[in-house]
């Protein structure tokens, strides 16, 4: 079937355009729908996924995780975004002040592939030669990911009703909104986590109305913490 004719209810450019040939990371650090916020909002990230890994436990759901934590799935473009500067991510918002009251929010590192994993653990050992107590991220030896059901994915998104509506006019189901660049970098926005000023170089890649690109620039001039933001370009 040929897309519609009208661009309005076409899908957004940048899932249009978005490349095919990604790689994958895991990570926990907490609450899931923070870290997907913050990791969407980086250049050269595609698609976010929040759901569980570092665990035994088989069939882990939100009410019963088992021994696993909250993770997120993160699809990038390599042309545009190293795993080292990822794991900069990663470090930038662990907090090593706090201790996880519950094994779902235990910060883990899950590597994807060999060459991550000698990265991942490079990356704690200078972690911990700075501060003893980044011993408590685990690098986990199983890659393994589980989804998290429909109703837990971009959850940040779907609490801006206005937002939500005008990606999901574009999209043809809830899937698609799920594995929707634009929702991922529009998630990264309510989070707080990428600048409002790249708005003006954003805003025709998510083919937003004005509307909902105003909730995204008030949202992250309300949540924003600039001084966390990664300067992506200087470890691509």
């Amino acid at each position: 079937m040929a897309p519609p004719t009208d661009p309005a209810m076409q899908p957004p450019p940048m899932d249009r355009t978005a490349r095919t040939d990604l790689e994958a990371a895991v990570v926990a650090l907490g609450c899931f729908w923070g870290v997907e916020a913050a990791f969407g909002a980086l250049d050269g990230v595609v698609r976010t996924t929040v759901g569980y890994a570092g665990g035994q436990a088989s069939d882990p759901a939100y009410a019963t995780l088992g021994d696993h934590a909250e993770a997120v799935r993160i699809e990038y473009d390599p042309a545009r975004l190293r795993y080292t500067a990822l794991l900069d991510r990663f470090w930038s918002l662990f907090d090593p002040t706090l201790t996880p009251a519950k094994r779902r929010y235990q910060p883990l590192l899950v590597p994807q592939n060999a060459e991550q994993a000698e990265q991942a653990r490079a990356a704690c050992a200078n972690a911990v030669a700075q501060d003893e107590r980044a011993t408590r991220v685990e690098v986990v030896g199983d890659g393994a990911f589980c989804a998290a059901a429909l109703r837990h994915q971009k959850h940040l998104l779907r609490r801006h009703d206005d937002v939500t509506a005008a990606l999901q006019a574009r999209l043809p189901d809830a899937r698609a909104l799920v594995r929707s660049p634009a929702a991922t970098l529009a998630t990264g926005y309510l989070g707080g986590h990428r600048h409002p000023s790249r708005l003006a170089d954003d805003q025709d890649r998510l083919g937003l109305p004005a509307g909902a690109l105003s909730t995204l620039r008030a949202a992250a001039r309300r949540h924003g913490t600039w001084s966390t933001f990664l300067r992506v370009e200087q470890s691509t």
